[in-house]
């Protein structure tokens, strides 16, 4: 299991040290800062602050990455949630400002689904028996026998956010009494 601190270097801005914030990538060097700080940058300097290469200061090539920054929220435990409740607080005091900045700049993002580790997720499970289109065999809860459930049973679940991949399998297997290498 990876580390936090393993991958530090790599989702922290060079320039406040901090983990990164509207991820922005320079498009020429593919270097990543959090958006503000690569602004204030430019406008006072016009190259990239880690390799010094030359950036068109009246039109840089830069742009936001979701991707990075959706990396970011999903390794930092608790920092999505952190960061959307200091925006509704900036916002909720400049309504200005607010009526033109986006949902998510405003802290309202909907969009995104990141979990914390302390959260949990509710799901519905379907067995789809791919040999038998008819019915369903499961173990009973209460007997060793099994039984058949009609097609479309459904069964639901609740797990913390940070539940295995492995685990939830090796669960499944055991509930609906299949295989585990399949």
């Amino acid at each position: 299991r990876t580390l936090l601190g393993e991958v530090n270097e790599h989702i922290t801005c060079p320039l406040c040290r901090g983990y990164y914030v509207d991820a922005t990538t320079i498009v020429e060097c593919l270097h990543s800062f959090c958006r503000s700080c690569i602004i204030k940058h430019l406008q006072v300097k016009s190259y990239c602050p880690v390799c010094e290469m030359m950036i068109n200061s009246a039109k840089p090539n830069i742009k936001l990455d979701k991707a990075l920054q959706d990396i970011v929220y999903k390794l930092v435990p608790g920092l999505f949630q952190r960061e959307m409740e200091r925006r509704q607080q900036f916002y909720a005091s400049r309504p200005g400002p607010a009526a033109s900045a986006t949902p998510e700049q405003r802290g309202e993002d909907t969009e995104r689904i990141i979990f914390s580790p302390e959260d949990v997720i509710s799901f519905s499970l379907e067995y789809a028996d791919m040999t038998d289109g008819d019915s369903i065999s499961s173990k009973s809860s209460d007997s060793n026998e099994c039984q058949t459930q009609p097609a479309g049973f459904r069964r639901y679940l609740q797990c913390p956010a940070v539940v295995n991949i492995s685990h939830l399998k090796k669960f499944l297997s055991m509930k609906f009494d299949i295989d585990s290498t399949q």
